[in-house]
């Protein structure tokens, strides 16, 4: 380190900085294919089932995909901790195109077990390469940059989600069912073929583990579970937000289809948020900032309980966008700090995991609330509920520091 490095303050992050970094702008094509198919599945898969029978079979194909990445992401994550990254990533990808390719050959006459088997194959088979290639991004970025390159990251996820759904049905109209899984197919497996051009570190991090650093997905959640319990806590608010917009939409006389533009302002404010907060450095402590922005994006998500515009559901989606991705970011940087770098990639699909069991228990909990009470009812217990695991996982946070 130099005299000048050491005389003042590291400089002022920024995307071009990101950019210019070897290889980094593959890295960012890379994730863009591999998210792809995954936020392109759900839709897909319940096409697939009603092509194949009924919408009934597409739920089901559609579950067995989260399980099978819920399942799988601590697993495979391990694997990308301690196998080579190139090897890993192409195995991973690699099964997950066969699956989803298979899958649209047979989708027509299968038994609907295959056709099960195949979907849960595909959603766990690469469910660790999100977590494998964001822990290859941090420990190829220089610490001082790397909240603008998960900005970066959070901003191209959130377009992800805002433009593979629409793609999945335009597909399915061009060109059927069968026609969508083999696009998806060749999205996951593209980035096989130039895996060796993404950054990584040449040999698995296990290799230079310290002494007591954890070993298993086991472990890394006994180490860090108050930021996977962080993790769930902000999914289950966005699966909140997913399963009863519709119906409280309905409940105040407005058209349940309105859901998409109003999620559609979530995923824009979303993307400018994760390019805003990466793009400086902020005050207060990431503990802080975690509290604020959780407990102003429960209460802009409590916001259609309180009110009847579908205007001003657009409005509380927009400020929760705005507040969801610097939460995101936040949690993967907290994640960081806790952990090894050679339990990274572990960790991150941990934290995967966590997010898909928040995200399905916000569901299962809207559909009970729903069966006794109105939308908005629902709506204020689960924001509710949001803060309360919010707070929890921040007291463990400061109860349960790592030995540095």
């Amino acid at each position: 380190m130099t005299g000048k490095q050491l005389a003042g303050a590291p400089p002022k992050p920024s995307f071009r900085n990101v950019l210019s970094l070897p290889g980094h702008t593959t890295w960012y094509l890379a994730a863009l294919l591999i998210r792809a198919p995954v936020v392109m599945a759900p839709l897909a898969l319940v096409f697939v089932g009603y092509t194949a029978g009924s919408f009934a079979l597409g739920g089901m194909l559609a579950a067995a995909h989260a399980l099978g990445e819920a399942a799988g992401a601590p697993v495979i994550g391990r694997s990308f901790d301690t196998k080579p990254f190139v090897r890993q990533l192409r195995l991973s990808l690699g099964v997950e195109a066969a699956a989803f390719a298979v899958l649209a050959l047979t989708a027509s006459d299968a038994p609907v077990a295959v056709l099960l088997a195949l979907t849960f194959i595909a959603g766990a088979a690469a469910s660790g390469a999100p977590g494998g290639m964001r822990a290859q991004l941090s420990s190829t970025t220089p610490e001082h940059l790397r909240p603008a390159a998960l900005g970066l990251e959070s901003s191209l996820s959130q377009s992800v989600w805002a433009i593979a759904p629409p793609l999945a049905s335009l597909l399915y109209a061009q060109f059927s069912a069968v026609g969508t899984l083999l696009v998806m197919a060749v999205f996951s497996a593209a980035p096989a073929f130039f895996a060796h051009r993404i950054p990584h570190a040449g040999q698995p991090q296990q290799a230079s583990a310290p002494h007591g650093a954890p070993t298993s997905a086991g472990a890394v959640l006994k180490l860090a579970w108050p930021t996977a319990l962080l993790s769930a806590g902000i999914m289950f608010l966005i699966g909140t937000a997913d399963v009863l917009l519709p119906a409280r939409l309905k409940d105040v006389g407005a058209s349940p289809t309105l859901a998409g533009p109003v999620m559609t302002a979530f995923a824009i404010a979303s993307v400018a948020a994760g390019l805003l907060y990466g793009s400086r450095r902020w005050p207060g402590s990431p503990r802080i900032q975690t509290l604020v922005l959780l407990l102003a994006a429960a209460a802009a998500f409590a916001l259609p309980a309180l009110t009847s515009s579908p205007w001003s559901f657009t409005a509380a989606f927009a400020l929760g966008g705005l507040l969801y991705s610097p939460l995101m970011i936040i949690r993967n940087l907290a994640l960081q700090e806790r952990l090894t770098q050679s339990t990274w990639a572990t960790g991150f699909s941990v934290l995967y995991a966590a997010a898909g069991l928040g995200y399905g228990a916000a569901g299962l909990m809207s559909a009970a609330i729903l069966r006794t009470a109105t939308a908005g009812t629902a709506f204020l217990i689960c924001t509710l509920t949001t803060a309360v695991i919010g707070i929890i996982a921040l007291l463990g946070e400061r109860l349960h520091r790592p030995a540095p």
